[in-house]
């Protein structure tokens, strides 16, 4: 056998790769949804994920998942549901990071807004979180622009103004 037959064996992922792959699957789950026959989970999901980082920034990672919280009312159906959820799945992972009170995350699509709430979260982790979020958040953001439809920009009025006469 010849040597460039020969496979190598592969190096593991770096934490890039890693991310790309994960957020890689997250988008496909969205846009394979069986209950998104009118695309629009995938519209909105594309919408939020392509300001994902810029809400982190301009309000902080705690507010965010909040808001997330809020508008997605534990409905599997809407976007900020599933972002929240993609976000809390990625973060779980002790080799995407790790802090001592992360058992807070281990219950529900809501994990990550409850290890942020936690009196245990220190402001070092808070920070380290917020940057992961926002390195995953890239991802999260190409795969959603390259993949998910966008939605219809509105259609300008061309409806002709009524004129008011002179009386």
């Amino acid at each position: 056998m010849q040597e460039s037959q020969t496979r190598q064996p592969t190096m593991g992922q770096n934490s890039e790769q890693k991310r790309g792959a994960q957020a890689w699957k997250n988008i496909f789950a969205i846009k394979n949804d069986k209950n998104n026959a009118d695309k629009k989970l995938e519209k909105e999901y594309r919408s939020l994920a392509r300001g994902l980082n810029a809400m982190i920034q301009i309000n902080g990672l705690g507010q965010t998942l909040g808001f997330f919280k809020a508008k997605g009312k534990r409905d599997e159906k809407k976007p900020h549901y599933q972002l929240l959820l993609h976000l809390t799945e990625w973060m779980r992972d002790p080799t995407h990071f790790k802090a001592s009170n992360s058992k807070v995350m281990e219950s529900g699509y809501d994990g990550l807004l409850s290890w942020v709430l936690d009196s245990g979260t220190t402001s070092d982790d808070y920070r380290r979180a917020t940057t992961e979020c926002l390195a995953f958040g890239v991802w999260l953001r190409r795969f959603a622009e390259g993949e998910l439809q966008e939605a219809e920009p509105s259609a300008p009025d061309t409806s002709t103004p009524k004129q008011e006469g002179n009386s």
